[in-house]
């Protein structure tokens, strides 16, 4: 029986576990959908949302990743803020246990709680800056400052989102002239989750900036200077910066896989349950990345909208992977409906999404948008010499 009985009148309550790019689109696109027809609860451990897909650029100098006080998000969101990690999720009473010994109840409960990386080898540096930040920025120093030149960028076997090592690739070369760098992916074609066209456009940018490719082979890392590409064959190098792996949340209470990620249908329901949904990359599933999980939690807070009143009914789930690879020659946008390049898939040098941004996400992305706009105060107006006002620019 749904918790929902004999509460027809009173608002749902939905609590999102997670503070990242799943958890914050289903409290906006909620909000947006009905209203105050469902009473919000986010309960995250993090201060901060913070936009990870810029991580890539912040070591070469090139701006930092965004950072959102989520106290701010969800008082701007009139939802309430649980500080607190969630330790185990109780189905039959419709409530979860939070770190702290507090308990919640809910009438949908939404787990966007992300996964864990991990180093992929024993040996060479993990590319994971919101656990390490400080391993790749030695990597850098050392090639800045002529101590090491050759460097392997490794995507390793299971790997779930690919794109970075590409653009730690380019960059690398873009901005240590003297690198010499090459890419070892397990991918049989670049960015092979975009198709054929994503795989020729990648091929060709990294070999106009002289980046080495060996793609199709499931590398090893047997010692701090070694790629292993096959038992007779091998790269030596000065150092190996490779893509982490991911673990699930493992959480209690719900059906995880043997990786820990939790089991859903379709729809995104927990097994088993009609009220839980998991969504983002703690979900099982074979992509990882912040505008698939921006799309999982569309479709869940549809279904969510419909149950509290919306005139809509939900949409089914059709996923098109979206990104931007930032290359010598400007960025290049990629799209493939559905992830695999199965169907429909396209590169351009012209934005394929609104707005242009790095995580291309229906809500978050324009919500955070007019959030700093607000924010930005207008300069003062000048009288031009042809008595007119700017508020931008210099005078002609």
């Amino acid at each position: 029986m749904s918790a929902t009985a004999g509460r027809a009148e009173e608002p749902l309550r939905v609590v999102v576990a997670g503070g990242g790019i799943a958890g914050l689109e289903t409290l906006i696109a909620l909000r947006g959908l009905v209203g105050h027809r469902v009473e919000l609860t986010l309960v995250t451990p993090e201060d901060d949302f913070v936009m990870r897909a810029l991580e890539v650029f912040e070591p070469f100098g090139m701006g930092r990743p965004h950072r959102y006080p989520l106290a701010e998000v969800a008082a701007d969101l009139d939802a309430t803020l649980h500080k607190n990690t969630l330790a185990r999720v109780d189905r039959d009473r419709h409530s979860v246990h939070l770190g702290s010994g507090m308990t919640l109840p809910y009438d949908v409960l939404v787990l966007a709680l992300g996964a864990t990386p991990y180093p992929a080898f024993e040996h060479g540096t993990s590319f994971a800056r919101a656990y390490d930040p400080e391993s790749f920025d030695e990597v850098i120093e050392d090639l800045r400052a002529g101590l090491v030149d050759r460097v392997a960028i490794v995507v390793p076997n299971g790997a779930p989102w690919t794109l970075p090592a590409y653009e730690l690739a380019l960059m690398i070369a873009a901005f240590i002239e003297q690198a010499k760098v090459t890419l070892v992916t397990s991918e049989q074609e670049p960015l092979s989750a975009f198709g054929a066209p994503a795989g020729e456009l990648v091929r060709n940018e990294l070999a106009a900036a002289g980046v080495d490719l060996i793609a199709g082979v499931t590398a090893g890392v047997p010692h701090p200077s070694v790629v292993q590409l096959a038992p007779d064959a091998r790269l030596s190098c000065d150092r190996i910066v490779h893509l982490p792996l991911l673990a699930g949340p493992n959480t209690r209470g719900v059906t995880c896989d043997s990786a820990g990620f939790i089991v859903v249908d379709d729809g995104f329901r927990v097994r088993g349950s009609d009220d839980v949904f998991a969504v983002g990359d703690g979900a099982a599933g074979e992509y990882k990345q912040g505008g698939l999980a921006a799309q999982q939690a569309d479709a869940v807070a549809e279904q969510i909208a419909s149950r509290a009143g919306a005139e809509h009914p939900p949409r089914p789930y059709r996923p098109a992977m979206r990104a931007l690879l930032r290359t010598v020659d400007g960025p290049r946008y990629m799209r493939a409906e559905p992830p695999g390049g199965a169907g429909a898939a396209e590169v351009s040098d012209q934005c394929l999404w609104w707005p242009p941004s790095k995580v291309a996400a229906r809500w978050l992305t324009p919500w955070l948008a007019a959030r700093e706009l607000e924010a930005r105060p207008l300069p003062p107006p000048r009288r031009l010499g042809t008595g007119g006002i700017s508020r931008s620019g210099s005078e002609p």
